[in-house]
């Protein structure tokens, strides 16, 4: 249950990072020697108008999993699909860093809270000493 609450503060923690306007860089040519970065939400569209669709996957899962972390506190055994979700969050980030170079330190940090929130939700073996 305490896993379940830190993965849920986690996971609206990195929401709330991805609402603010540094999630992710995008770097522009204004000309053939400059450069400009504007740096953009992860829910904004933008970075989806140039091709980059991975922040807005990573958002839409995070509030699947915040969702599923919720139901699974009350009813359902919902810790397999949080993986998945938390898997793919991370991946999507990492692939867009790879891919569209748009590295920030909100993003890394979002990486990070997804991260952890893995960590939480890894089941632990019957018998062992962590709780």
């Amino acid at each position: 249950m305490v896993k379940k609450c830190i993965s849920i503060c986690c996971m609206l923690i990195a929401i709330m990072l991805m609402a603010t306007p540094y999630g992710i860089a995008m770097t522009f040519a204004s000309g053939p020697t400059e450069r400009v970065t504007k740096y953009f939400p992860y829910f904004s569209l933008m970075p989806f108008g140039y091709g980059n669709w991975f922040p807005i996957i990573t958002a839409l899962l995070s509030i699947v999993v915040v969702f599923l972390l919720l139901v699974g506190i009350r009813k359902a055994n919902t810790g397999k699909a949080v993986r998945v979700c938390l898997v793919l969050c991370i991946i999507a980030s990492v692939l867009s860093w790879l891919i569209f170079e748009s590295t920030s330190i909100v993003g890394v940090c979002v990486a990070v809270l997804h991260a952890i929130a893995l960590v939480l939700q890894i089941p632990q073996p019957p018998g062992s000493l962590i709780a």
